[in-house]
């Protein structure tokens, strides 16, 4: 329970200071004046009692835990659960953050609870806080503060929280079948390569016959990988700095996204998520009262791709100078053709929210869908790639085996 710091005046006229606990500063006020106390000013103390300061502190492991979806999705709920009751907006996250087992998010919840003590807004709170809530969080928030229906905003963004964490799940599982092949793959080429190839190596050595192709390859790649061993490991620390050092880069992140949007199935499966998050902030916004291009600047936080996120950005341009936005999505290719002709419907119809929301509902039947059979579609590729090693490795060993029978043979 936080602890506040007051001034008050007594009933002589003299000036008393001290500290009181309290879930509020409401409350603060109420104890002063039933102890006939006049309160000049009351300020939440950075002093915590000790078992909030336990609480917070928890184990090391505790305190350098990630905030996970399952944390988001409990304050989310929890938060809309006591608006919804009527519970005030400070006693609501008060209430949670004496509640709430994560200790960062505790921590959190009490910095937030101070900085709207001081007269700072929600949004405005947790902005300061850009590790653990998103653009789309702040934003949400801030709709729901400036349209009175801020116990919506937290149920919608529990409800977005939820969706994300069961598709995570469903690819996690779609993909364990995949993940197990590939690494006893890479195990067993890990095995050959340091234990195997280097027992045929010296046989080969002693034979009058000369080495095929790829042999020599198989023979080139084992040396390597059996005298680098902390050279690659080397190269692969560079190769994972310099990647988090190029995440600063805009054009490499352009590059990246782009990548990604081309990669076959799981590019496909990534276009289908973010135009259902898309739509789906759009409808909400949109349905809210939002104008056009307040819901374009909005709607980006919803999208982590850098070429969507910058296309999005030219059709709000597009939009400001008085195109339509069917016109404006329909000279962007990355746009699928369904949501621009929904869109040409919606604007005709004045029902564009209505009609987002239902390609929302389309797009996450068809992620589901694909998420479903993302491992029949991963299957021939993997089973090509798993045909191509065994059959290149067979190849490399066994041909100059024949070539050496066939001239003992002749000898």
């Amino acid at each position: 329970m936080p602890v506040f710091k007051y001034e008050a005046i007594n009933s002589s006229g003299a000036s008393v200071s001290g500290t009181h606990q309290a879930e509020v500063i409401q409350d603060v006020e109420q104890w002063l004046l039933r102890n006939k106390l006049n309160p000049v000013s009351i300020i939440i103390s950075q002093e915590k009692t000790a078992d909030r300061a336990v609480s917070i502190q928890g184990s090391w492991k505790d305190r350098f835990q990630g905030v996970t979806l399952d944390d988001m999705i409990l304050l989310c709920q929890q938060v809309a659960t006591l608006l919804g009751a009527g519970v005030d907006l400070l006693r609501s996250l008060t209430i949670i953050a004496r509640q709430i087992q994560h200790p960062r998010l505790q921590q959190m919840l009490v910095e937030v609870s101070s900085a709207i003590e001081k007269g700072s807004s929600l949004s405005d709170a947790f902005s300061g806080k850009p590790k653990i809530f998103n653009a789309l969080f702040i934003n949400i928030i801030r709709i729901g503060e400036e349209s009175g229906t801020l116990d919506q905003s937290f149920q919608y963004l529990a409800a977005l929280y939820e969706n994300e964490k069961s598709i995570r799940e469903r690819i996690k599982m779609a993909t364990r079948y995949p993940k197990i092949v590939i690494t006893a793959l890479c195990c067993a080429i890990f095995f050959l390569m340091s234990f195997v190839v280097p027992k045929f190596v010296a046989i080969f050595a002693n034979a009058k016959v000369a080495l095929p192709l790829p042999t020599r390859i198989l023979i080139t790649t084992s040396d390597f990988f059996a005298g680098n061993y902390m050279f690659i490991l080397l190269v692969i620390g560079s190769l994972y700095i310099a990647y988090r050092f190029a995440l600063d880069n805009r054009q490499f992140l352009m590059a990246r996204d782009n990548l990604a949007m081309r990669i076959p199935i799981l590019g496909t499966l990534s276009i289908k998520i973010y135009m259902s998050r898309f739509c789906r902030v759009f409808s909400i916004l949109t349905s809210s009262g939002i104008n056009i291009i307040r819901t374009l600047e909005l709607s980006t936080a919803a999208l982590e791709n850098l070429v969507l996120v910058t296309m999005l950005d030219e059709v709000r341009n597009d939009v400001e100078k008085g195109t339509d936005l069917n016109q404006a999505m329909a000279a962007h290719s990355q746009f699928p053709e369904m949501v621009v002709q929904m869109v040409t419907v919606g604007e005709e119809s004045g029902k564009l929210d209505e009609m987002m929301g239902k390609v929302a509902d389309y797009y996450e039947i068809e992620t589901d869908y694909t998420i479903k059979n993302l491992s029949s579609l991963i299957e021939p590729v993997l089973l090509l790639f798993m045909g191509i090693m065994v059959g290149f490795i067979a190849l490399a060993i066994f041909t100059p085996m024949w070539d050496m029978m066939n001239v003992a043979r002749g000898g």
